[in-house]
């Protein structure tokens, strides 16, 4: 080969790896109506994740295929507005397999604000409805009812129609460190109590160390609400 014409091979190869880079993805306009169907039967069985429903808003990159395709999901935590699904298809007695980005919403009811609320405001039952919203790309959780925001009060201007997030929000513990509760356990059967405090601040749920007012005893249990805990282990 002459030097002569090395240079004319370079431009040559530069110019088919710049073709194979803009090569168009699958588009819309080439994909088969089965590959569609299957594809909306899919998500017309009702995909939900932690309290939302998922629907299709966009195929960004179909598979290289034609025909019916098993879809599924990955893992994945909360609700992204944008992931990679799972599409699988027997092929010449293969499994052939592809990720295929798409970009999903995720419906649930939430409680949303009636009116423009300032920071630090104090939320009541009142100034909240009930409204369905798309949750994708949203961090934090939301409350379905007005009971859950009981005493809270919020952290940033929240704007009319727009949904409280735990991080919008801020709520005082149910119980404070030295809080007086009854105790609660069973032994044999036989439900026993006991007044006891707890020793941290608490909420509902909680698991929490508690004090036997009349042993000393510390133990570990469960707030169940604002007057009582169930002991764990120990007895009361």
């Amino acid at each position: 080969m002459t030097n002569l014409h090395k240079p004319l091979i370079f431009v040559l190869l530069a110019f088919a790896l710049l073709t194979l880079e803009q090569s168009p993805p699958a588009s819309a306009a080439g994909v088969d109506q089965a590959m569609r169907d299957s594809l909306t039967h899919f998500f017309a069985k009702g995909i939900k994740h932690q309290g939302a429903t998922a629907e299709l808003a966009e195929v960004i990159r179909w598979p290289a295929t034609s025909g019916s395709v098993n879809w599924r999901l990955p893992n994945f935590s909360r609700h992204p507005s944008r992931l990679s699904i799972v599409a699988e298809q027997q092929r010449g007695g293969q499994l052939q397999r592809w990720y295929v980005p798409v970009r999903l919403h995720w419906w649930t009811q939430a409680m949303v604000a009636k009116t423009d609320m300032p920071p630090r405001s104090l939320i009541q039952a009142k100034q909240l409805t009930r409204k369905r919203i798309d949750v994708a790309g949203i961090t934090g959780t939301w409350w379905q009812q007005p009971t859950g925001l009981a005493g809270a009060r919020t952290t940033r201007p929240i704007h009319a129609g727009q949904a409280l997030l735990s991080s919008y929000i801020t709520r005082p513990s149910l119980l404070r460190n030295g809080d007086h509760i009854t105790l609660i356990t069973r032994i044999g059967g036989v439900r026993v109590t006991a007044t006891g405090k707890v020793l941290k601040n608490a909420d509902v749920g909680d698991r929490v160390r508690v004090q036997n007012l009349r042993s000393k005893d510390v133990l570990q249990a469960v707030i169940i609400d604002g007057r009582s805990a169930r002991v764990e282990a120990g007895g009361v």
